[in-house]
């Protein structure tokens, strides 16, 4: 009788070079978002709320410490000396002052200037808001108590000391680029037809066109905003001269744009936030369709297998 064939090897699935590549990236992509996509999109949450720092700052102050009284339209303005002079007497709360800025020229934004410096009693920064015109005080706060004070502390480095918060930062900056770079790369269309994933339509494929469509309108200013953020992640001393500080900080938070560019940048926060829902939910909908691809791989496995022991088995018997 003749005797059973040997079982043959099934030869390996060969990938083209191109979809391997894509496989690569989507790994990359997928491990990014999941590791590090929480951190990224409260990054982004708390950037966009720093655009409305005005308004928040005014509901935590009061209105009057960032209004200015009615003045002669002609009436000189103090010199910055003036207005560190008036702060000290009128507020004895300071220790140190350490610098002034102009009405609307600080990171807090007022009609009135801004004098701020160390505490007599505590840890933190005094700030107090002072007549421009004519020296009168207007209000004192310590910025620490502020809730706009957490939202930036976190911004800058997680609410963690800053020896430890920036390594995160730059570790989340480098990943976010490689994210958007990897994201790039798989939807970059190949067909004509493929640029109407930048528009949303109706159907079963809405959320991944929220996810394409959040991240490809906002590309550029993201991809601006993203670097920029990560260079202000490192150090001061390691950027470079102020004034050079001064530039990538203006292009992170307005894009160079003014006001307009302020609300962009706002909506690159925003964008973080709906990319992470959306990547998340779009993983977590496919996972039963994955576990269901790796059990039938499984079993077609075991199965081969047995198939092969059975060959084997009666090759055996009749060669007894």
């Amino acid at each position: 009788m003749k005797p059973a064939s040997w079982p043959q090897k099934t030869a390996p699935r060969q990938h083209s070079g191109k979809a391997l590549w894509q496989r690569r990236w989507r790994l990359i992509h997928r491990w990014v978002a999941l590791i590090l996509g929480l951190i990224i999109a409260l990054l982004g949450a708390t950037g966009a709320l720093l655009e409305l720092r005005q308004p928040i700052l005014k509901w935590e102050v009061g209105e009057q410490a960032l209004t200015l009284k009615p003045h002669h339209p002609d009436s000189p303005m103090l010199a910055a000396e003036s207005w560190t002079q008036a702060a000290q007497t009128a507020y004895p709360q300071f220790k140190q002052i350490l610098g002034s800025a102009p009405p609307r020229g600080g990171f807090l934004i007022s009609d009135n200037a801004l004098v701020f410096g160390l505490l007599q009693d505590r840890p933190g920064m005094g700030v107090a808001m002072i007549d421009p015109y004519d020296g009168d005080a207007r209000a004192f706060f310590v910025f620490n108590d502020l809730w706009l004070a957490k939202i930036v502390a976190f911004h800058r480095s997680l609410l963690l000391p800053p020896t430890l918060g920036r390594p995160v930062l730059i570790i989340c900056g480098l990943a976010l680029t490689l994210s958007m770079l990897s994201g790039l790369y798989l939807w970059w269309p190949t067909r004509r037809h493929s640029w109407a994933s930048m528009m949303l339509k109706p159907g079963h494929r809405r959320l991944r066109d929220w996810h394409n469509a959040s991240a490809l309108w906002l590309y550029v200013p993201l991809l601006i905003v993203t670097l920029t953020g990560l260079i202000l992640s490192f150090p001061p001393n390691l950027i470079g001269s102020r004034s050079l500080h001064s530039t990538v900080s203006n292009l992170h938070g307005t894009l160079m744009l003014g006001t307009p560019g302020a609300w962009i940048s706002g909506l690159t926060g925003i964008a973080l936030c709906l990319l992470y829902v959306t990547g998340l939910s779009l993983w977590w909908r496919r996972r039963p369709r994955r576990l269901n691809r790796r059990t039938t791989q499984a079993g077609a496995t075991e199965a081969g297998n047995t198939d092969a022991q059975s060959k084997l088995t009666t090759r055996s018997t009749h060669s007894t």
